[in-house]
């Protein structure tokens, strides 16, 4: 893998998909992958907050990252999640199953909101000599607060301590402070960022940021490669239009009788016809079900807003 490569455009959030039982449906990796090849994608981001890896044992994590990156092979790069474990042993065990499997990168959050940096660096070390080939992405939130025990950490800081994990490529940045994102570049001009501020991609991607990833461009994906696009040819009024227009759709779906993730698996089910399933049966989502006629709103809004690729 070239680890001097700069990802670049839109990059799906995967859902995991499970059935009653919540057993993950592995057979459906070929059709997720067909569906965001036909849907412009980039690359695929596994196993983090939309794929509920929080919420899912270590050996569902493996049948599914396993799954997804035997088709994927060859054909997009795939990011795999590795973290949010209480034991860190997991986590590291995760990545050098990634690896094995041929994964384009691994990335983590931090070990939790009390590590300090120091242990953070430690773990990621850990991380980086489980998979040495494959570079790693720190999965930045809440102004990198959950890096630092809670304090701010400021972005030239966090390099410097970066220095020490030999595979640190790249940030996840899910975040809206893009002053920030502007100061990572400015320090590092080779750090891959891809932003995870999915109603904001217009934003980041103007402030410096390479790509985006995130939970809306699961079932936005190609509508979101059309405001990349679009930003790229200096046409900010139709990239503005069209982040409007996404924005609809998350305004719908962020309502508490449907829920972000629900929504996702809605419209995935029945737009782009994948049969997902139901959400982790130990996530916060377990047993919601969406009233049929918010459904039948998020489906409508959907289709009156979203651009897709043909099917």
């Amino acid at each position: 893998m070239d680890m001097e490569k700069l990802l670049t455009g839109v990059l799906p959030a995967l859902v995991t998909p499970l059935d009653e039982e919540g057993n993950v449906k592995a057979e459906l990796a070929g059709a997720f992958v067909n569906l965001y090849l036909q849907q412009k994608a980039d690359g695929l981001y596994m196993l983090g907050w939309t794929g509920e890896g929080a919420h899912l044992p270590v050996e569902k994590r493996k049948i599914w990252a396993e799954a997804v990156l035997a088709e994927g092979r060859d054909k997009l790069p795939v990011f795999v999640h590795v973290g949010y474990n209480e034991n860190l042993d997991d986590s590291v065990e995760l990545a050098a199953h990634a690896e094995q499997c041929g994964a384009y990168a691994v990335a983590s959050v931090g070990i939790s909101e009390k590590a300090t940096l120091e242990d953070n660096v430690a773990y990621f070390k850990r991380i980086a000599k489980a998979a040495p080939n494959t570079p790693f992405y720190i999965y930045w939130v809440a102004s990198g607060k959950t890096l630092t025990g809670g304090r701010p950490v400021n972005p030239d800081e966090l390099l410097i301590a970066m220095e020490a994990v030999p595979t640190f490529r790249g940030i996840k940045f899910t975040d809206n402070n893009f002053y920030i994102l502007e100061r990572f570049k400015k320090y590092r001009p080779d750090l891959n960022i891809l932003t995870g501020a999915d109603e904001l991609a217009i934003c980041s991607q103007i402030m410096g940021a390479d790509g985006n990833i995130g939970a809306l461009q699961a079932v936005t994906c190609y509508h979101h490669k059309l405001i990349f696009w679009k930003i790229l040819e200096g046409d900010y009024k139709a990239a503005k239009e069209l982040q409007y227009r996404a924005n609809e759709v998350a305004e719908v779906y962020n309502r508490a009788e449907v829920g972000n993730l629900p929504g996702i698996k809605l419209i995935l089910d029945r737009v782009y016809q994948v049969p997902v399933g139901i959400c982790s049966l130990d996530g916060p989502f377990a047993g919601h079900k969406i009233p049929k006629q918010a459904a039948e709103h998020l489906i409508d809004v959907f289709r009156k807003n979203i651009v897709t690729a043909p099917l």
